[in-house]
């Protein structure tokens, strides 16, 4: 015997664990090439018709990976599965199933795909990024997107051209668009994205995550590259990402300013509720309207988005279960395009409120399990401000735009992502401090007398682990 109770060491491995370790380590080496597959083929704009399939290049990638990444999910080989994760699988089988009940299979084709597209880019975060390396990976392999597609982002900008839709059009078949979208006398950038609104929101997902990612790097570099994100964001001329960097930017600043309390997001949350009940009881007119006539670059869009928010809600009250599906949607005569701008409503309209509450409390469950993760250590502790920073702002942008394709895709991926705090390897986190029940059966062992047996040791020696105190089991040298 040496050392103290509570240390074990163990010499020598099983041939069944040299072999698990053996067939893990592909995995972990094709882990950081598929992530990045996955990211850089956001950047590959059109479609590739096969059969009645119109292929994008992230689809195929999420085809590739989808089972793969499905078996080592269920199989507790990325940690275990929670209920943050059967949240997110149960939205995606409950669009499948309103898909059915209102379209019949006619859709079936599309219903296959999209449950590929969001479950399986879920995947892509929820095992790919498994600990703090691998969040690195994660955003650095993002900010290198955005890095590539900066000179043709100032092309479209400054032109009005889409450099990578001529380049990729070649190959791909590329949707017919109309004229480029003009505000403030400049071309609003959508990149390979589908709308200006969706480059402005990839941009803000990365601000506060870059902040904190950089945070042990030079003042000037960390001050440049964010600053650098946020110039990315704001050639979409939107609205919704300016918030989005209003709000991160104010968190940051709460976050750093009040570092010395622990207890400084709950004091925030408070503040902002109370704030916002004041403004929305003393603004004259509501402040919703407030805001459409002051605050966002086209007037006109807000109206819009008023008279959505109220026809859209009656919508969803009068198909609360299946939702209308790709069906068109009652609204005044004087709205005639169906769009709806905001995602959480687009949801509830098509998909019926089981849609939309499934992933709200899939996000909110996941919000509360990042927040509540113990252990964690000076590193992952900003990787979890600059997570969950970013992820308010993505929900406050949510609120008022729609999103789909690509931009649908990195979101279930960032989302899945944020699994690792709370369900990561162990390994890189701090010690966990003695939990109460640890303390009493330690105490109530002391007092009869003995020594309490480590969880290791029981599994080691079987049920009876005081029978083989000082006894090494055969080809271990256990050591106390």
């Amino acid at each position: 015997m040496r050392g103290t109770a509570d240390s074990l060491e163990v010499s020598g491995d099983s041939p069944g664990r040299r072999t698990r370790a053996g067939a893990e380590a592909p995995a972990r080496q094709l882990g950081p090439l598929v992530l990045l597959a996955f990211v850089l083929s956001l950047m590959v704009p059109g479609t590739l018709g096969i059969g009645p399939i119109n292929l994008t290049a992230y689809r195929g990638v999420l085809l590739v990976a989808c089972i793969p990444l499905g078996l080592r999910w269920i199989s507790g080989r990325a940690g275990p599965v929670s209920a943050v994760d059967l949240l997110f699988l149960a939205n995606c089988v409950w669009i499948s199933i309103a898909l059915i009940a209102v379209h019949g299979m006619s859709r079936i084709i599309f219903i296959g795909t999209n449950f590929v597209e969001l479950f399986g880019a879920y995947l892509v975060g929820r095992v790919l990024v498994r600990n703090a390396e691998d969040h690195r990976r994660f955003l650095r392999c993002s900010l290198l997107l955005l890095v590539v597609l900066f000179p043709f982002a100032l092309a479209e900008f400054l032109t009005g051209t889409k450099p990578l839709q001529k380049v990729f059009g070649v190959v791909m078949s590329m949707k017919e668009e109309g004229l480029p979208q003009q505000r403030l006398g400049f071309t609003r950038v959508a990149g390979p994205f589908s709308h200006p609104i969706h480059f402005g929101i990839f941009g803000t997902m990365l601000f506060a995550n870059v902040w904190f990612l950089y945070w042990r790097s030079r003042a000037g570099w960390r001050i440049g590259a964010t600053a650098f994100v946020a110039v990315c964001s704001m050639l979409s001329i939107s609205s919704a990402a300016l918030f989005a960097l209003v709000l991160q930017i104010a968190m940051i600043v709460w976050d750093r300013g009040l570092a010395f309390l622990r207890s400084r997001w709950v004091i925030g949350i408070t503040v902002a509720a109370a704030l916002f009940v004041v403004l929305l009881l003393s603004v004259q007119g509501g402040l919703f309207t407030y805001i459409v006539e002051n605050l966002i670059f086209s007037h006109g869009a807000g109206e819009h988005r008023m008279d959505i928010y109220y026809y859209g809600t009656l919508e969803v009250l009068r198909h609360p279960f299946f939702g209308v599906g790709f069906n068109d949607w009652a609204r005044p005569f004087w709205r005639p395009h169906p769009t709806i701008d905001s995602f959480w409503l687009m949801t509830a309209v098509r998909h019926g409120i089981p849609g939309i509450l499934f992933l709200i409390l899939g996000i909110v469950f996941g919000m509360l399990r990042i927040s509540a993760a113990r252990g964690l250590d000076e590193d992952a502790g900003r990787y979890r401000s600059g997570y969950m920073i970013a992820l308010c702002g993505l929900i406050l942008s949510l609120s008022t735009v729609h999103v789909w394709g690509p931009i649908t895709v990195f979101v279930m991926a960032y989302l899945g992502a944020g699994s690792w705090f709370y369900t990561g390897d162990q390994r890189l986190r701090a010690a966990v401090p003695e939990t109460v029940r640890q303390r009493r059966a330690r105490d109530a062992a002391r007092v009869a007398g003995e020594t309490p047996v480590p969880a290791v040791m029981r599994r080691l020696c079987g049920r009876n682990p005081r029978a083989m105190r000082g006894r090494p089991s055969a080809g271990r040298a256990v050591a106390w």
